[in-house]
């Protein structure tokens, strides 16, 4: 019942991972993640469903991403909104206006975005 009630409270964004799923040919792996072969080399939570492109993340990636499913669990419906928005338009920002950057400060401000700082602390991730 737990479960049910918590996936409800997540809804739009699982809702949202579920169309990803299905529009990039995702398959689970054997940790229970999602990879989805078909996405350029970055990933995604979107409430129950983390998303890799590629070959699928690092240990860290995959640390990042469960801290923002914890976001996810946290903010409920509100989470699309005030993590995965600012998320997404700040990569956008990253790969349109850093591209000369050295790569490691490009992630050094990447994660340094109070979202993403947020879900590396959630996610036990060191930087």
């Amino acid at each position: 019942m737990i479960k049910l009630l918590l996936y409800i409270w997540q809804l739009p964004q699982n809702l949202l991972g579920l169309l990803v799923i299905l529009f990039t040919g995702a398959h689970k792996t054997v940790i229970s993640e999602w990879v989805a072969s078909k996405w350029p080399p970055f990933g995604v939570s979107l409430g129950n469903y983390i998303i890799f492109g590629g070959a699928g993340g690092s240990v860290d990636s995959l640390k990042h991403e469960q801290g923002h499913q914890k976001q996810s669990k946290y903010l409920g419906p509100l989470y699309l909104l005030i993590i995965g928005l600012p998320s997404a338009l700040g990569n956008l920002w990253d790969r349109l206006f850093h591209k000369k950057w050295i790569k490691a400060k490009r992630i050094a401000w990447y994660y340094k975005q109070p979202w993403e700082a947020w879900a590396d602390k959630l996610g036990g991730v060191k930087r």
